[in-house]
């Protein structure tokens, strides 16, 4: 009867010049993927936006854009996350893994960027019928010398 010997494994964190912390498994001293390890990334990723969609909704009233309040670092790997309900106020705290702040921390600049274009649209309309509105008042001496 052989010995059967379980393959040594092994996971390694490292910090990449971004900031960015990627975990790396070796098996037998050899890299593998994710998917090497039965993992299937499609279910890894659906898991997290899963939690950071719970993240972005409130318990209370069930409005999808809580905002974080406060992030403080918990640990290593994750983060502690006070968030507040734009809508009814609610507050709670949340404790997260660094994946699921990161995904949650770029929902938040999507939305932000959204709210920018937004923004940027609705400045350009209202410039756009200030002016046709001035243009109007002056073909039709609405405007006077007194007005000014």
């Amino acid at each position: 009867m052989r010995d059967y010997q379980a393959p040594k494994s092994e996971v390694r964190s490292i910090l990449l010049p971004s900031g960015r912390q990627v975990e790396i498994s070796y098996l037998d001293g050899e890299a593998v993927s994710l998917a090497d390890q039965g993992l299937a990334i499609s279910e890894i990723e659906a898991g997290l936006e899963e939690s950071v969609n719970e993240l972005l909704s409130c318990g209370e009233c069930g409005c999808d854009a809580v905002q974080p309040v406060e992030w403080d670092g918990y640990g290593p790997r994750h983060w502690k996350i006070e968030l507040r309900c734009p809508n009814c106020e609610a507050r709670c705290t949340t404790v997260v893994e660094d994946d699921v702040a990161e995904l949650c921390d770029r929902a938040h600049q999507r939305g932000a960027d959204e709210l920018e274009m937004t923004l940027v649209k609705l400045t350009a309309e209202n410039a756009e019928r200030d002016i046709e509105r001035l243009r109007s008042a002056l073909a039709n001496d609405h405007i006077l010398p007194e007005d000014f």
